[in-house]
Parts: C-alpha cells; structure tokens; sequence
C-alpha cells in the first residue's frame, strides 16, 4: 500500500517500524516508513531511514574481501618497517615529527595499491594494521619473555601512525 492509497485521519495513531512501542507521524522521505526520530537521519533533502541513508552510502563503497586483505598486509608490512626504524633511533621528537606523514604515505600506498576501492571498514582495518606492525618488535617481546616493555617511541609512532592512515582512508580526494 502507498502513501497516498493510505488513509490517515489525524486520530489515528502511527509507530515506528523500528520501534513499534513508540508513536511517530514523521515518515522517511524515500521509502515513506514511518520512524521515530532515534531512526531519523537528516539529510540535505530532509530525514530519512538508516536503511536508504545506508543504501546511499554504499554507492560510494567499492572494495572487496580482497582489497581488505591487501590493506591490512600493507599497512602492517610498512607499519613495521617504520616502527623498527624508529626503534632503532629511539627519539620521542623524531616520532612525533615524521608519524603522521609515514602514516599517510601507508594509507596512500594501500589505497594505491587497491585502485582507491575503499570499503566501510577500510580505514579501521588499515589503523589497526599499522598500529600492530608498529608495535610488533613489542609483542614478540612481551610473548618471548612475558614482559612488558614500555616504548614510548614507539607507542607515540604506532598511535599518530594509525590516526593518519584512518584519516587518510576517510579523505575523499
């Protein structure tokens, strides 16, 4: 039945599809489902459900399984490579200073080498690779000898690291 071939009188009480305990007259725009206003979404149109605002959104999501694999070994590939690097320096200005550029060189180099296909998940999954590789020489300590080893050096690069390969991931040039 469509909107038009319904007939509301006033009197009569409408619930959200989502939330059926919950009394709404507000439709989405789109699909015309009724939602309350926890499910509204406001567009530059007007609201709309999470369900078309997130069919809209996938238009703009491309990557495969495949692309989420590549992105995950680069990065924590070239998050290692920096990290062990940095670790041989050990100067906490050194990573502050050239973290955030290495990072987004790591996300450039994995969107390149994905065709710039980026899927819902590609920037998290890209942070967390490099902030595992970064970390790695200290993982393999900690399973080796059960000890913590504070590096603030590394710590400081594999965080900016990981922020930067996030927000190159959620650029969109």
């Amino acid at each position: 039945m469509t909107l038009s071939e319904q007939q509301i009188r006033p009197d009569d009480a409408t619930y959200c599809e989502v939330h059926p305990d919950r009394e709404t007259g507000l439709r989405c725009n789109k699909c015309g489902r009724l939602m309350c206003v926890e499910c509204a979404v406001r567009t530059p149109v007007g609201y709309r459900c999470r369900e078309c605002v997130r069919q809209q959104e996938d238009r703009f999501y491309s990557a495969t399984a495949v692309d989420y694999v590549i992105v995950f070994v680069v990065c924590a590939v070239l998050g290692y490579l920096g990290g062990l690097l940095l670790g041989l320096v050990r100067f906490i200005l050194l990573a502050l200073i050239i973290a955030a550029p290495v990072g987004g060189a790591i996300g450039e180099i994995a969107l390149r080498l994905t065709r710039r296909r980026r899927g819902r998940y590609s920037g998290m999954i890209g942070a967390a690779a490099t902030a595992i590789g970064a970390l790695f020489p200290l993982i393999l300590i900690f399973l080796n000898t059960g000890r913590l080893v504070p590096d603030i050096t590394l710590l400081i690069y594999a965080a900016v690291a990981a922020a930067a390969v996030y927000g190159r991931f959620m650029l969109r040039i």
